[in-house]
């Protein structure tokens, strides 16, 4: 299923629709949702501010709940990255009005995982495990994108991240079915992608290049649903939330393996990609994030062979626990 919020701004500078956007959604008291790195980076007045931080833990979404009914808002921005949107997105929802309808949510993202752009959020349990909620509800009204405030984001980070956006790009062309109108996105985010993440990594202060990436990113992700769920992210999530690993980086260990898994049973698919990647499209992203500088071995956090068991026994259904447990030891 196709969806984006209503409004999308972009390009540097664009950070001045935020009033107006505040105006025409009625918002007055403001919660800020940021993380503690990005504190007093972004003025708003009459504001209370819910610092939230990785993985999204859901004692933080509790405290934050009770900290916005007690300052008896009306609207959220968040100013962060996924763990910061995806929380701001749950905090909207569980502050519904009588009617049932959301806080009306303006997003401004600072990385290129785009969890504004989906009708979903993850969040981290209290046994540590990841955990998700879906709600047509959780889909934020306005996404601002505006380089200028993404400068303050670690180069590595911002890679990273946009790996993640080339995970969603590949495994929403992967997904099953038809979905046409996502091919030809994805394929023109994957473009994007290998031509502007290079360019981000020699001139990371440009903001025609950062704003190059984030309209790369935006395009990767028109099949929200079908991306979330593909095997590289999956397979991330279960070792992120439980050793520390962020979003990003777990695409940038899985992805290649993944794919190369997935060639067997989808040959003409991995061709087209192939094809727009300029070679063995498995190849291709395994050398992107390369040139990137970016992780590429699972062992770098600490973990070993029965500990990727263990999460591909957990994870084993449609796959085997053999194919899974297969797939991590190749990104070990």
């Amino acid at each position: 299923m196709y969806a984006n919020p209503r409004v999308i701004h972009w390009g540097a500078g664009s950070i001045a629709q935020l009033a107006s956007e505040l105006s025409r959604l009625n918002v007055v008291r403001i919660a800020l949702v940021t993380t503690r790195s990005l504190l007093d980076r972004l003025q708003i007045e009459s504001r209370t501010t819910i610092v939230i931080g990785q993985h999204t833990p859901q004692s933080q979404i509790d405290a934050g709940v009770e900290q916005a009914w007690s300052a008896v808002v009306d609207g959220i921005v968040s100013f962060g990255g996924g763990s910061a949107i995806d929380a701001a997105k749950i905090i909207s929802v569980r502050l519904a009005d009588g009617e049932g309808r959301a806080l009306p949510h303006v997003a401004i993202p600072t990385t290129l995982s785009v969890a504004e752009l989906a009708a979903g959020a993850g969040y981290t349990n209290e046994g540590g495990d990841k955990a998700g909620m879906r709600d047509p509800r959780l889909l934020v009204e306005t996404v601002i994108y505006d380089a200028a405030l993404t400068l303050a984001t670690p180069i590595e980070l911002w890679l990273s991240t946009g790996i993640r956006a080339l995970d969603h790009a590949v495994e929403g062309f992967l997904a099953a079915g038809e979905h046409p109108f996502n091919d030809v996105m994805a394929l023109e985010g994957i473009r994007r992608l290998f031509d502007s993440l290079p360019r981000a990594k020699v001139t990371p202060n440009d903001l025609d290049v950062r704003t190059d990436n984030q309209l790369a990113a935006w395009f990767s992700f028109t099949l929200p649903g079908a991306s979330a769920a593909g095997l590289s992210h999956t397979m991330g999530k279960q070792i992120g939330a439980r050793h520390g690993i962020p979003h990003g980086v777990t695409s940038c260990l899985l992805l290649p393996h993944v794919m190369r898994y997935l060639a067997k049973k989808m040959p003409d698919r991995m061709a087209v990609l192939s094809g727009v990647m300029g070679g063995d499209a498995p190849d291709c992203v395994q050398d992107l994030i390369a040139s990137l500088g970016l992780p590429q071995h699972i062992a770098a956090y600490g973990i070993g062979e029965p500990e990727l068991q263990r999460a591909a026994g957990e994870l084993a259904g449609k796959l085997t626990a053999e194919d899974l447990t297969e797939i991590y030891l190749a990104a070990l």
